[in-house]
């Protein structure tokens, strides 16, 4: 099989475990997949564990942590922000709001604000939790951007951050587990299943 075709297998067969959680098929290739199955996986684990870490420095409460990076995946926001005079946006070339528009868009800022401050109250060691969740998301970004390299299925990579990750977060290693099920009817080849602890 040329080498192009090969590494297509493989990774279909890789993309398949993470999503199936097992999949039969023969020796020799459960082989070929599993090592590359485990160093993805390791590389998902340590990204969310170093992004956790990254953030841990700054928010030492577990629950705030979570729900301050929570509040970060929502999108940008600044405690200093506020919505521009109509002036201002004319010089930033974007549309004037109306009245309407701009009650809105303070409303929603208020609503994100007060979000924020119930959180952690103190605005100053909110703005630097809010900055370090946003620079652990950077860190875990880079550890998605690894796996999708390789794999570039996004579900799957999805899966792996939000429930593999977390599955595997205190091991060091030994991802998968091998069961050989005998000889297959039609060439005798060997048949196993490869299948996620």
């Amino acid at each position: 099989m040329p080498e192009p075709r090969r590494r297509s297998a493989r990774r279909s067969l890789m993309e398949g475990l993470i999503r199936y959680d097992r999949i039969t098929t023969t020796t020799a290739r459960v082989r070929a997949i599993r090592g590359e199955v485990e160093k993805l996986i390791t590389v998902a684990v340590k990204g969310r564990e170093d992004a956790r870490k990254h953030l841990a420095a700054v928010v030492s409460d577990e629950e705030k942590a979570t729900r301050i990076l929570e509040f970060a995946r929502k999108g940008r926001f600044s405690l200093d922000k506020e919505v521009a005079s109509n002036e201002e946006r004319a010089e930033q070339e974007k549309a004037p709001l109306t009245e309407r528009g701009r009650k809105f868009l303070e409303d929603k800022l208020k609503v994100r604000r007060d979000e924020l401050l119930s959180i952690i109250s103190n605005e100053e060691e909110a703005t630097k939790a809010l900055d370090a969740a946003y620079e652990a998301m950077v860190i875990e970004l880079r550890a998605r951007r690894l796996i999708l390299r390789t794999l570039p299925d996004e579900l799957v990579v999805k899966k792996m951050f939000e429930e593999l990750a977390p599955r595997y977060l205190g091991r060091p290693g030994g991802y998968t587990r091998i069961t050989k099920l005998g000889r297959r009817k039609g060439d005798a080849a060997e048949i196993a299943q490869i299948a996620l602890v």
